[in-house]
This record gives C-alpha cells, structure tokens and sequence, in this order.
C-alpha cells in the first residue's frame, strides 16, 4: 500500500497545490492543504484501492474542503495580505494568472478545473457539489469577468 499511496502522491501533488492555491493564493497555506490532503489518504486505506480517477476524484474533494476550511478561519481573516510589488507585467501568461486570481472564487476555480485540468462540466458539478446548469452559469459569468479584469490590467 505505501507504493500506491508513493503513486498517488508523485501523481497528483501538483494537482492538488494548484487547485489549492485557485483557492488560498498563498504559498504557504496551499502547501498546508497539500499535506493534509495526502496524510488523510495515507490514514484512509480503502481510498488506495480505488482506481487513479476514483482516487483523484476524492483527492480534489478533500483539497476543496481542506481550503474552505482555512478560508472560513478567523486567523485567516486577521492576516495581512502582502502583496509583491516588483511584479513585471509584462508577461501575458502573468497578465492572465493575475487576473485569474482576482476574480472571485465562484468564478475561478469552475474555469481552473474546466480550462486547466480538463474536467467535465458533469466532474465539476459533482466535485463541488452543484447542479451541472450552476457550473455552466458560473463558467459564462467567469469568463464574462475574466475579460473585465483583463481589460482593466492592459
């Protein structure tokens, strides 16, 4: 079993801080939720025996509650957020991830899973616990307000 959970890790990591940080946009708090996302499938043993999908499925499921959770924390609001003020604007791919980020999460992370991971509007639903008609609102409202911000950076 430690071999499969080594798999499921090398596999998914990635996966699993990307979508976290579409959330967080924090370094520190994703990597956080990355930790407790995989020490939960190494403590849950039936989850290694589900099939790559199956065991990605679940994997995202725990990430998104594991980040709701840091961002309904009260810490999580006292924080200050620093921001980097060096940035260069120059790239489009950083125009483009900024702007990704600063739309609200509604918005976001049904574009990241549709756009990025490849996911079905159907895995989505499923994933974020909504109707398939909500997600398809929400990635024609998101790309609606992702061409707003990305108007507004130029």
């Amino acid at each position: 079993m430690e071999n499969r959970f080594n798999e499921l890790y090398q596999m998914y990591s990635n996966d699993i801080y990307r979508l976290a940080f579409s959330y967080l946009l924090n370094k520190e708090d994703s990597e956080d939720v990355v930790q407790k996302v995989f020490i939960k499938l190494y403590n849950n043993k039936k989850i290694l025996s589900l099939t790559h999908e199956d065991a990605k499925r679940w994997l995202f499921r725990v990430c998104i509650n594991e980040a709701k959770d840091i961002l309904k924390s009260p810490w999580r609001k006292l924080k200050a957020i620093i921001k980097d003020d060096v940035k260069d604007k120059t790239d489009k791919k950083d125009i483009l991830i900024e702007s990704l980020n600063n739309i609200n999460s509604d918005y976001r992370i049904p574009l990241y899973l549709f756009y990025y991971e490849g996911y079905s509007i159907k895995e989505i639903a499923l994933q974020m616990g909504k109707s398939e008609s909500a997600i398809k609102m929400r990635l024609s409202r998101g790309k609606l307000a992702l061409k707003k911000e990305m108007e507004g950076v130029k």
